[in-house]
């Protein structure tokens, strides 16, 4: 594809988005998936430099200070962000970059980054949510509580998105987003102000 982008996605968790950008990844061979800058120690079967970069507090208050960092947030004491370099690098390769960060990450690298592609990628339902969860059978009950609670005020950011897309079927899904990614004529149908209203309904 000749059309390379900044493509900034963000969904509830459950919703499928790792499933979605995994196969658009495979679609696509010189895809860059920006990988996250984090605090927090890792966990078990994480792998450093894949699952996250992970730094001490005063390595990552220094790339704060030194502006470095496209977004970040601060969660249970602990910093989460997205390193500049690599993307930009990535960009000027003519490479498509993928980002994976929730609403207010996804309007911060706007802000920075006015030509970001934002999508966000929705369930069918809450309803489908809560069974995604559920069937994973690794969250207690009171997480799962917590999590349909972000998720519904998630939903209430798609409209302020470039495109949406529901993650009913993943090969459709990742159809749609491949062809926002090719800026063909097809993806005006997933525009946010041309969906909203099919999305509100659908949660």
């Amino acid at each position: 594809m000749k059309n390379r982008k900044l493509i900034v996605c963000s969904g509830p968790s459950g919703v499928g988005k790792s499933s979605v950008l995994k196969k658009i990844l495979g679609e696509i061979p010189d895809s860059f998936f920006s990988v996250s800058a984090t605090t927090r120690a890792p966990r078990p079967g994480e792998i450093p430099g894949v699952s996250y970069h992970y730094m001490d507090k005063q390595e990552f208050e220094r790339m704060l200070a030194e502006n470095a960092l496209l977004e970040y947030n601060q969660y249970a004491g602990e910093y989460y962000g997205t390193p500049t370099k690599p993307i930009e690098q990535a960009l000027l390769d003519q490479r498509t970059v993928f980002l994976d960060v929730d609403p207010n990450g996804a309007f911060a690298v706007r802000r920075n980054r006015p030509d970001a592609v934002l999508v966000y990628i929705a369930a069918p339902s809450m309803q489908e949510v809560r069974r995604r969860l559920e069937s994973r059978g690794d969250t207690p009950p009171e997480k799962i509580e917590a999590r349909l609670k972000q998720a519904q005020w998630e939903n209430q950011q798609a409209s302020n998105y470039d495109y949406i897309i529901i993650n009913d079927d993943l090969d459709v899904c990742a159809k749609e987003l491949l062809a926002i990614i090719a800026g063909s004529e097809s993806a005006e149908h997933y525009t946010a102000d041309k969906r909203i209203s099919i999305f509100k309904e659908e949660m």
